[in-house]
């Protein structure tokens, strides 16, 4: 028996199987009994399975019979088996062995070539002869002829590929899927949020952990509507919360630490929401914990089952699956069957959104050096799938040939299981405990940035070759063709020993010399515009355009270029030809009219300008590849010994790190991941992330980010929380290049006039050439125009259709805007501002004429209010009375205000408080708070014990009236005079009776108190109104408050008590009814909260602030990250948003104009004027000089430095103002 064994790579369904079989059928007769083939491959398929044509199923009595075709998908083979002694009829026995023929081995591979089939082998072996091969010979030999490789040319890949994919079911279902992900060419914003668990020192109780939780909602209101967002235990003094910026983590810290409670951050964990099923199921023979514990450790390790809760006591199970099909939970029920157990599905799996926070996987690929034998690669292989402490699943085994292994696990420091011991393990293998050569690393991935800086070096070094080769042939080139024949004087010996005539015809010795030098450099060195060109054209032709696309729309400079040089070599060429065709006379100089030299220098002045245009736009992008810079690429890793004591450091790639590894940050060095801080303090620089001038302090517990310099004198040392790939400075960059998708209206406009340009510039050539020649022939040219010996007016006219190829310049409108843009946004970054919009975004914050405010949290810090203005009793006994009271009472309150007086009675009175004389004070809801003296012996001091005072109360004027506490009508006053300026009042009021001789309340100490506004707000809103910005206020707050802050720093416009809703409508209403200017307004929204969302998509450009929440930060074009002075950065946006469009303007202006003039100077408007034309040497020239100073420049940008605001510090001095004596009025 015989058989024929074809190898192929791509057999996926089939109806590739049906396909292969009516291929197969044009060369081999199948026998009765193998006529059903056809039938049995793709008998189920769609109606697009492949129909065999009658003629492939009857018999041909030219073609082998075969007995069986046999293929396997997976490996990719296939068999086709023949009888010895069966060939030319059915059952005819004319030979005693078969083989397959060689050139019908090569017709086979050809068909199966043409279907789209990667045929990797095909041989003839006996099948009688176990390991034979004869027709080994046959892949080598036919690998070798020139009809594969014709094959091969003529059938490149990608039509390979299209056709596969017509007959290939499964290829054509998965490229729709791609086409339809790749639909919308801005990236979709990552679900990912983090899981960031605290230590939360100073809780007792519950109460403590319901107020941490109060706390940490009303530092986050974005999280308000979310119940399970916080989770405090009061046992174990954790708090878990879920949130979707990084950034709130310190926010969190701080707001904490200032309500009295101490949080450090022990992990943060990237949290993904995706969508789950969840299944309960009633579980029998449940008796005990136990029980539970079985079915949870047999379930958890199935790969459909992401959680799995048993509940002893109901004797059910709830199952988190990634699938609700049926198979899924057949794989649960016989698990947990296996175990003993009954398994009843209580209704069908239900849609959930399940988080996932489990410790992310990670793909590692090895590079193992030092293998020897064929052992080796089977023994890595052995010890990774045996490697049991972690789940690692192996991607790409490794091999001999290939000694790279990839594969994917999931990381746990605690347990050992990092790629560090991984690796270690492997050597271990490898050597036998023996010192060997082996040796692993880890192969790193290219970057993003680290792509682009490769593709541009690629692309610069392509063309310096080109550069250099065309210099080469540039310098013969101008002393043969320019000082010879235009330098020299006719009579020169040198010029006539270039004139005299050569070889054939009447050509002269310097057309050889320029036909000989311009022919390499027209073939090899313009390869690299003409094979562009080309490709352009034929992908234009072969995809499905309509005509006018095909018209009128098509090229790009590769094309112009390639048009004019070959213009200029083959109207030389055809120059040449008529020389050598013309009777050469005695004494008669050769014919010298040729364009050689022009294709020569034509090519160097483009290669020239290519080149600056290719390293000018890899400095625009320098900006952004400078913040991944930041990133370190070595370590110091330590481990933790014992608690809180680290040791053995020794220095690594940030490559061998991961999540809860720690690191060292010595002074001067920047931690190589995010990372939480567990011992040490030290003030980092994050002027590089967030523009922040002023060193940040950071100690245990608080997050550091890479890309952050430690300014301190102290080591620190941190936990990663996050791998390479994930960290805030990898955000930023993300966010700035995908901010560069979104183009701009002028962008998209340059794109429009860039599509029509080389249509455009082709037809001008060919009119102006048909002019020239349509006046020359008509004679309105005088004769005095023709300066050349040979072709007469047709090639004369030829060189100003040269000219016009090549001067015109659409790189230029082309590269206008998006240089500029990508230069302005790298900027911004640089400033601490996040361009999510893109050059949209740019655009519309060039005109921006209305800029409307949020109020708590933009144009005041949030959080918690600060003490504005007070007023103390003139004696200095109650005095102290009253500061002691007021501070010992708010100690008892969560209330948003508590935390504002006591920061204030701390630091300004500080040093009158004593010890505890209000052990226990009551908090009456919408009052204030009252509460008894208690003076003991250890604790009274001479004024205690003269005054004796009894009881004290703290509120508003509400509660003072009901407790008959009376206020006189200055101290009415000037709380009136607070209370209109949106302050809230808090009066503090003492029962003694020893110095009041009565038992009544009265006032000791007036307070009034509020948010505190920004202190660079007011010179902000100066600033926007010097420049003609009208300011607005939208605020949900009350109309006094609202209207008093807009008072203080200047702003007209105020709109209060509105709900978010009200909010967008507000900002639409401005968009569609304001004028400013006589124009139509573009609005910007500046705000942090959840609530000023919908308020910032609606606005023409949203600007959030980055201690926001992740909402508006979605909702929104630009991000301010810095931290301090932050509305100094919305200035800062503004100018450089102008500044950009400026630039944009001039080149865009300049590109226009260059073409404006440079066509018809090139066309010859001029010529009349002395014979003044542009050559097509210099028109190259001048088109090279026109993108090289389009991109110079938006490099120019980088020069910009933002304007400096000047702080308000008059609320400082307001609120230090000397106080204001209250009346001493005794009954």
């Amino acid at each position: 028996m015989m058989i024929l064994n074809i190898f192929v790579d791509n057999i996926h369904c089939g109806i590739c199987e049906r396909h292969i079989f009516a291929l197969l059928s044009r060369h081999f007769n199948w026998k009765s009994e193998a006529r059903s083939l056809g039938e049995r491959y793709g008998a189920n398929e769609s109606a697009l399975s492949f129909r065999l044509p009658r003629s492939l199923l009857s018999n041909n009595p030219k073609r082998l019979y075969a007995d069986s075709l046999d293929i396997d998908r997976e490996s990719g083979k296939i068999i086709v088996t023949f009888n010895k002694g069966e060939a030319g009829t059915e059952g005819s026995s004319e030979k005693s062995s078969i083989d397959v023929p060689f050139f019908d081995r090569i017709a086979i591979r050809k068909d199966l070539v043409h279907a789209g089939f990667e045929v990797r082998d095909i041989f003839s072996g006996n099948g009688d002869t176990p390991g034979s091969d004869p027709g080994r010979i046959f892949k080598t030999a036919s690998r070798n002829t020139v009809v594969p490789k014709l094959t091969k040319l003529l059938h490149t890949q990608q039509k390979r590929h299209r056709i596969h994919v017509e007959h290939c079911n499964e290829c054509r279902t998965q490229e729709l899927r791609q086409r339809r992900e790749s639909d919308s060419a801005i990236p979709k914003k990552s679900e990912t949020q983090f899981r960031a668990v605290f230590a939360v020192g100073g809780m007792t109780c519950s109460g403590c952990a319901s107020a941490i939780e109060r706390s940490i909602i009303e530092i986050l209101p974005a999280i308000r509507d979310v119940k399970t967002t916080v989770s405090v235990d009061s046992i174990n003094h954790t708090a878990v919360i879920f949130m979707s910026n990084k950034l709130h983590v310190q926010r969190i810290i701080e707001g904490l630490k200032d309500t009295g409670y101490a949080a450090q951050l022990l992990e943060i964990l990237p949290l993904r929401t995706e969508q789950r099923y969840k299944l309960v199921a009633a579980i029998e023979g449940i008796t005990c914990a136990a029980c539970a514990s079985a079915i949870t450790n047999a379930v958890k390790d199935l790969n459909c089952v992401d959680e799995v809760g048993v509940n002893v006591v109901s004797n059910t199970a709830t199952f988190i699956l990634n699938s609700a099909e049926n198979s899924v939970i057949r794989e649960v029920e016989y698990t947990i069957e296996d175990c003993g157990f009954g398994f009843r599905a209580l209704g069908k799996p239900e849609s959930v959104n399940h988080a996932i926070f489990k410790k992310p996987t990670r793909i590692v690929n090895l590079r193992i050096d030092g293998m020897f034998c064929s052992q080796c690669p089977e023994r890595v292989n052995d010890a990774l799938s045996n490697f049991g402490r972690a789940e690692l699943i192996i991607q790409d085994p490794i091999s001999l040939k290939t000694p790279f292994i990839k594969f994917k696990y999931i990381p746990d420091v605690e347990r050992g299981v990092t790629v560090r011991s991984i690796i270690d393990t492997l050597l271990k293998t490898l050597s036998n405990g023996n010192d060997s050569n082996m040796r692993i690393s880890i192969v790193k991935e290219r970057s993003f940035g680290e792509h682009l800086k490769a593709i541009s070096k690629r692309d610069m070094l392509k063309i310096a070759v080109r550069l250099v080769a065309a210099t080469i042939f540039a310098i013969p080139t101008f002393v043969f063709g320019v000082v010879g024949m235009s330098l020299l004087s006719k009579h020169d010996k040198f010029r006539v020993w270039l004139e005299e005539p050569l070889w054939v015809g009447n050509i002269s010795r310097v057309t050889w010399i320029l036909f000989i030098l311009s022919t390499p450099v027209y073939f090899f060195v313009d390869d690299i515009f003409h094979r562009k060109a080309f490709l352009e054209v034929r992908a234009l032709w072969r995809q499905k355009n309509n005509w006018q696309r095909r018209l009128f729309k098509f090229g790009s400079m590769n094309l112009l270029i390639c048009l004019g040089t070959s213009v200029a070599y083959f109207s030389s060429i055809a120059l040449l030809a008529i020389s050598a065709i013309v009777s050469r006379e005695k004494g008669e100089m050769g014919f010298t009219t040729t364009y050689f030299d022009s294709v020569v220098f034509l090519t160097l002045f483009l290669l020239v300008g290519r080149l600056l245009e290719t390293f000018s736009k890899s400095r625009t992008a320098q900006a952004i590849n400078d913040l991944g810079l930041l990133k370190q690429c070595k370590a110091t890793l330590v481990d933790l010994v014992g608690k809180s004591n680290f040791a053995n450091d020794r220095t690594v790639e940030v490559d061998y790190l991961e999540i809860g590894d720690y690191v060292k940050i010595s002074p001067g060095e920047s931690p190589p991941i995010d990372c939480i801080v567990v011992q040490g303090h030290a003030s980092f620089d994050e002027s590089a992330l967030t523009g922040e001038c002023v060193p940040i302090e950071h100690g245990e517990g608080e997050q550091i980010f890479a890309g952050t310099v430690n300014l301190g004198s102290h080591t620190l040392v941190g936990k990663l929380c996050a791998l390479e790939g994930e960290s805030l400075l990898d955000l930023i960059v993300n966010t700035v290049r995908d901010g560069q998708l979104r183009k701009a209206p002028v962008e998209k406009l340059a794109d429009s006039l860039t599509g029509f340009f080389v249509p455009l510039i082709v037809a001008l050539a060919i009119v102006t050439w048909i002019v020239w020649i349509s006046l020359a022939f008509s004679g309105c040219l005088p004769q005095s125009y023709l300066d050349i010996d040979v072709g007469g007016w047709i090639v004369w006219s030829l060189e100003f259709a040269t000219s016009v190829f090549v001067v015109a310049c659409p790189c230029g409108i082309g590269l206008a805007a998006p240089t500029a843009l990508f230069v302005g946004a790298g900027l911004a970054a640089k400033h601490g501002i996040l361009a999510r919009g893109g050059g949209a975004a740019f655009q519309e914050g060039s005109r921006v004429s209305v800029v409307c405010f949020d109020k708590t949290g933009t144009l005041t810090m949030g959080g918690k209010p600060k003490v504005t203005n007070y007023a103390v009793h003139t004696n200095e006994m109650v005095r102290k009375i009253g500061i002691q009271a007021a501070k010992e009472l708010e100690l008892s309150s969560k209330h948003p205000l508590a935390a504002g007086v006591k920061d204030f009675i701390n630091n300004t009175f500080g040093c009158l408080t004593g010890n505890v004389k209000i052990p226990v004070a009551e908090e009456i809801a919408g009052r204030g708070l009252i509460g008894d003296f208690v003076v003991t012996e250890e604790s009274a001091t001479a004024p205690w014990k003269l005054m004796n005072p009894t009881s004290a109360i703290l509120g508003n004027e509400k509660f003072m009236a009901e407790s008959k506490c009376h206020l006189s009508s200055s101290q009415l006053s000037m709380l009136a005079e607070w209370k209109a300026e949106g302050k809230s009042v808090v009066i503090v009021a003492i029962q003694c009776r020893e110095f009041f001789k009565s038992d009544n309340y009265y006032p000791v100490l007036l307070l009034a108190a509020r948010d505190e506004v920004r202190s660079e707000a007011k010179g902000v809103i100066a600033s926007l109104q010097h420049e003609g910005i009208e300011c607005w206020m939208i605020s949900g707050d009350n109309v006094i408050t609202a209207t008093a802050i807009a008072k203080e720093l200047g702003i007209d416009n105020v709109v209060a008590e509105v709900l978010p809703e009200g909010k967008a409508d507000k900002v639409t209403w401005i968009k569609e009814t304001h004028i400013v200017n006589n124009e139509p307004s573009v609005v910007a929204m500046v705000g942090d909260g959840i609530n000023d969302g919908p308020a910032l998509a609606a606005a023409d450009v949203g600007i959030a602030l980055a201690s926001g929440t992740d909402l508006a930060m979605t909702s929104c074009d630009f991000v301010l990250l810095s931290a301090s002075n932050t509305l100094c950065s919305l200035l800062t946006l503004l100018q450089i948003s102008r500044k950009v469009f400026r630039r944009v303007r001039f080149n865009f202006g300049w590109a226009l104009v260059y073409n404006m003039i440079g066509i018809p100077i090139a066309a010859g408007v001029i010529y009349p004027y002395k014979n003044s034309r542009l050559s097509p040497v210099w028109a190259s020239a001048a088109m090279a000089a026109s993108s090289v100073t389009v991109v110079l420049s938006s490099l120019a940008l980088r020069m910009y430095t933002p304007m400096e605001v000047q702080n308000d510090d008059t609320h400082k001095e307001f609120v230090l103002e000397n106080s204001v004596a209250i009346e001493e009025k005794f009954p």
